[in-house]
């Protein structure tokens, strides 16, 4: 089997793969902040919750995550009503990687966050802004900055952790190559997985590359 017609069977499961990343980072970039903004609050019962939570999740393995949003969400939804049957494994592969990761982005936005000078937050306060809009126009923009080379380490991760999916039955990059693997009894492992190894890793090179871009357009902001 030449290494051609391996690539193409290989990333038939390449839209998935890259869905699965996009999505699962975007919801988790979202739940990442607004923990950070809960946790960062002075009510002592949000911060409770919030460290609760980002404890639980920094601490499940992903594929246990994966399984617990595909066999277990359904199952406690129903108990108060909610039927999510007609969900697709490509949204429960999100759920569970969204659900995994916004706690590792949590802490790197928590962390830039009280990198910011501290001076800033009190001028924008003293001129009348609300804390949101703080939030918004002033710190978030140069915590992202300062969080970068973590969310860049994180999203790395998470190429690597859509191979996870297929724990569910979707069919990514991974499953399409495993699959092939037992179709032809082994007999190309290795050709295949080397394959497999350098469609992951010409992705992450992709990736690194567009944060670089992203650092020399906004390093101004750093």
């Amino acid at each position: 089997m030449n290494s051609q017609k391996i690539i193409g069977i290989i990333w038939r499961g390449f839209p998935n793969t890259i869905e699965l990343l996009i999505f699962s980072f975007i919801f988790a970039t979202l739940l990442g902040l607004l923990l950070t903004w809960v946790g960062l609050r002075k009510n002592r019962l949000a911060q409770g919750i919030a460290v609760v939570y980002l404890n639980l999740v920094r601490g499940t393995p992903p594929l246990l995550m994966l399984l617990l949003a595909y066999y277990g969400l359904p199952v406690l939804l129903k108990v108060i009503g909610i039927n999510i049957d007609h969900w697709t494994r490509l949204m429960f592969g999100i759920l569970g990687l969204s659900l995994g990761w916004s706690g590792y982005l949590a802490e790197a936005f928590r962390s830039a966050y009280l990198s910011v000078d501290a001076g800033q937050i009190e001028a924008a306060r003293s001129v009348g802004m609300k804390d949101r809009t703080t939030f918004w126009q002033i710190i978030l923009p140069q915590a992202a900055m300062l969080a970068l080379p973590n969310i860049e380490n994180l999203v790395v991760g998470l190429v690597k952790a859509t191979s996870l999916v297929y724990v569910i039955g979707l069919y990514d990059m991974y499953n399409q190559a495993s699959n092939l693997s037992n179709q032809t009894a082994g007999l190309h492992q290795l050709q295949i997985f080397i394959l497999l190894a350098l469609s992951y890793w010409g992705l992450v090179l992709v990736i690194e590359a567009l944060f670089r871009l992203i650092r020399r357009r906004y390093q101004w902001l750093a």
